[in-house]
């Protein structure tokens, strides 16, 4: 089993029926995820620029959240693969089960539902997987 701690965007235009993350090809790579295998599908989706099209992989991967006071329970997650994006991508379904609050997307500023409203966690810099 591969563990990578790699920062992730919330975007929550990303909008999805069940927990998805998209990965960069190469971040999926490192993972056995890509090259696609059997059972690997290629799905259209619609983004700002237009429409992309990415790879959706036949297993689930699970995905928490490490900071350095705490981690949530493992969540259940769709990977998509991406050629295109250099960053992890999380869905606003997979957000809300992993218990996400954004409080200032200018600043960076987010916590937890079940923290007070005065804590502010800080967002991580962001990592960029180039395909290789």
């Amino acid at each position: 089993m591969v563990k990578l701690k790699p920062p992730a965007l919330v975007n929550t235009g990303f909008e999805t029926d069940e927990p998805e993350v998209l990965l960069p090809a190469s971040l999926a790579e490192n993972l056995g995820l890509y090259p696609p295998t059997e059972g690997s599908k290629l799905e259209e989706y619609s983004v700002v620029g237009g429409i992309t099209f990415v790879i959706r992989s036949p297993r689930t991967i699970r995905v928490k959240v490490v900071v350095e006071d705490r981690e949530t329970e493992p969540v259940e997650a769709v990977p998509l693969i991406s050629d295109k994006e250099s960053e992890v991508l999380i869905s606003d379904r997979l957000a809300s089960e992993l218990k996400i609050s954004i409080e200032d997307p200018a600043e960076g500023t987010w916590r937890f539902r079940d923290e007070p409203l005065t804590k502010k966690r800080s967002s991580e810099e962001p990592k960029y997987w180039i395909l290789s």
